[in-house]
C-alpha cells in the first residue's frame, strides 16, 4: 500500500519527544514562513488573502521576526496597512439617539459593541483566516488522518505511538473527532491513557521528592515531567522565528 508523506512525517516524529503533530506543524510552519518571505512576497494571491485577513495572526506575525526578513515583512505589512488605512478613510462616528434602546443596552453591558463604531470595527476586523493558519490546519488534518489510517495493521504506527509522548490534549481531541472505527478508537484511548498515566506517576514522584525528607533520592525522568505536562495539556511551545 502506498503511504502518504504525512505517514512518513508522523512515523519520524513519533520517535522524538513531544506531540508528533505539534512537531510536524512547527516544522511545516517554519518552511512556509521562509517561503513567504523569500519566494512569495510578491504573489498577488497571497497579497490579496493577506489584505482580507488584515495580516497574519499573532503567532505567525511574530514567527516572521527572523534574520533577513526585514524587506519581505516591510512589503507585506505596507500592503496590509495601506488596506487598513483605506478602510479607515471616511469612517464616521455614528452617534445614537440619547434614549434609544441600543444606548440603554450599551449602558447596561460594558462588553456590548457600541453601535456608533460598529461599522468601522467590522470593516477593520479580519475578513478571512490568516493564510498560514489555513495551510497549517490542512497539514494538521493530514497528519491526524495518516495516524488514524495507519495506526493498525502491517507497518502500523501503534507501537511507535505507545512508546511516544502521545498527542497533546488539543490534537488528541481533534483525532477523536475523526475516528469512525471502534477498534481504532479503543487502541487510541488505551495508548493515550497509558502515556498520560505514566506522566501522572512521574509528576507524583516529582511532587514527593520535593519533600525535604526525600530530597537526597536520585532524580530520574520525573525531573522534566512538569515540562512534558505543559506540552501535553497546552501543546508544544510555538516557535518565534529564527534570529
Amino acid at each position: 500500500m502506498a503511504r502518504s508523506k504525512s505517514y512518513y512525517d508522523m512515523r519520524d516524529a513519533l520517535v522524538l519527544s513531544g506531540c508528533p503533530v505539534c512537531r510536524v506543524r512547527a516544522e511545516y510552519t517554519e518552511h512556509m514562513l521562509d517561503g513567504l518571505l523569500y519566494e512569495n512576497v510578491n504573489d498577488p494571491g497571497l497579497r490579496s488573502r493577506l489584505r482580507q485577513a488584515r495580516g497574519f495572526c499573532p503567532e505567525h506575525s511574530w514567527g516572521l521576526a527572523r534574520k533577513g526578513a526585514a524587506l519581505g515583512v516591510a512589503i507585506m505589512m505596507h500592503d496590509v496597512l495601506c488596506e487598513v488605512l483605506r478602510r479607515m478613510d471616511g469612517a464616521r462616528f455614528r452617534a445614537q439617539p440619547g434614549l434609544s434602546l441600543g444606548r440603554v443596552q450599551e449602558a447596561l453591558d460594558d462588553e456590548r459593541p457600541r453601535a456608533a463604531t460598529a461599522e468601522v470595527v467590522a470593516d477593520l476586523a479580519p475578513q478571512a483566516i490568516c493564510p498560514v493558519c489555513v495551510r497549517v490546519g490542512e497539514v494538521e488534518a493530514a497528519c491526524l488522518d495518516a495516524l488514524l489510517d495507519n495506526l493498525l495493521g502491517e507497518d502500523g504506527l501503534l507501537e511507535l505511538y505507545r512508546a511516544s509522548d502521545g498527542l497533546c490534549l488539543a490534537h488528541f481531541r481533534q483525532a477523536l473527532t475523526r475516528v469512525s472505527d471502534e477498534t481504532i478508537f479503543d487502541a487510541m484511548m488505551a495508548a493515550q491513557e497509558a502515556i498520560w498515566g505514566k506522566l501522572v506517576e512521574q509528576l507524583s514522584e516529582a511532587i514527593r521528592k520535593s519533600d525535604y525528607r526525600f530530597r537526597d533520592e536520585p532524580v530520574g525522568e520525573e525531573a522534566v515531567a512538569w515540562l512534558r505536562a505543559i506540552a501535553a495539556v497546552g501543546s508544544e511551545r510555538p516557535r518565534q522565528g529564527r534570529s
